[in-house]
């Protein structure tokens, strides 16, 4: 007799499974696309904060340059010419490109601290690293989940999941993002997927196309092999049958030479009798 109360708990597990199962994969997904955000973000502060400082690099290794040369010009024309008012135009000038560039650097170093790069960068480098370490967590709990067979483990895993739904949603990176920023993300992750999926799609259709000139090569090349075997076997036959004849032909060879015996002892046997005949006629 059929249990049917086990079928019933076997079901409600197994419902009960896939949705959890689902559940991963949406809270997953979900973790994702934060993910990716805060990426795009870090990558966008790091790139303004490496810009700003390399430039701040570059202008400063200017101004050494142009004070060390204005040295050495003042220098060289102080000893071949006391035209003091050349010297005057070209120290107003230089020192008017040392002004405008150590403000440019002021101007660079003031935008560094007033938008405080180091703190966001450290803010958004930690929401990263918790986000793929939770990332990590949905996919080890579904492979664990898709392998077990008891309702308290499954129970255990969902209270692990709301866990880890809560702490990802609990980190706070949305102060380092603007809201223009965050649609103009979610548009970059939108065309990022539609990407991804375009290169899967690709590589399917070429492995697909792989796969049936492989399976063509093979059927031709099986085709070949059944052709070369049936020639073997017609060839086989045909020396079977060239055996058969040549024996039907030793047969007919022998039949011929036994009635060829057979009518000469004939023909001796009728001209034995008729010698013996002929002599006791004579006696």
């Amino acid at each position: 007799m059929i249990n049917t109360s086990n079928i019933i708990l076997n079901n409600d597990f197994q419902t009960k499974n896939n949705n959890l199962l689902e559940r991963i994969i949406k809270s997953k997904t979900d973790t994702s696309t934060r993910l990716f955000m805060v990426t795009e973000a870090y990558d966008r502060y790091n790139k303004e904060y490496y810009t700003i400082s390399l430039t701040i690099l570059i202008l400063s290794s200017i101004i050494t340059f142009i004070e060390a040369l204005r040295l050495t010009i003042i220098e060289y024309i102080s000893k071949d010419n006391n035209d003091k008012l050349m010297i005057y135009n070209i120290t107003f000038t230089l020192n008017i490109s040392l002004l405008v560039i150590g403000t440019i650097i002021t101007i660079l170093s003031s935008i560094i601290r007033f938008k405080n790069y180091k703190e966001i960068l450290e803010g958004l480098k930690e929401a990263q690293t918790l986000l793929v370490n939770y990332k990590n967590k949905y996919s080890k709990q579904y492979y664990i989940l898709d392998n077990i067979n008891s309702q308290d483990k499954l129970y255990e895993i969902s209270n692990k999941i709301s866990d880890y739904d809560k702490k990802v949603k609990s980190i706070n990176y949305f102060q380092y993002i603007e809201n223009k920023n965050i649609i103009e993300y979610n548009e970059r992750k939108i065309k990022f997927d539609l990407d991804i999926f375009k290169i899967k799609a690709t590589l399917q259709n070429e492995l697909e196309r792989f796969s049936k000139i492989k399976e063509s090569e093979f059927i031709n090349i099986n085709n070949s092999h059944n052709l070369k075997l049936e020639e073997l076997k017609n060839e086989k036959y045909k020396n079977i049958n060239d055996i058969y004849l040549d024996k039907e032909e030793f047969k007919v060879d022998l039949l011929k030479k036994k009635k060829k015996l057979n009518d000469d002892a004939h023909d001796i046997t009728i001209d034995l009798k008729r010698l013996a005949s002929t002599d006791q006629s004579v006696i």
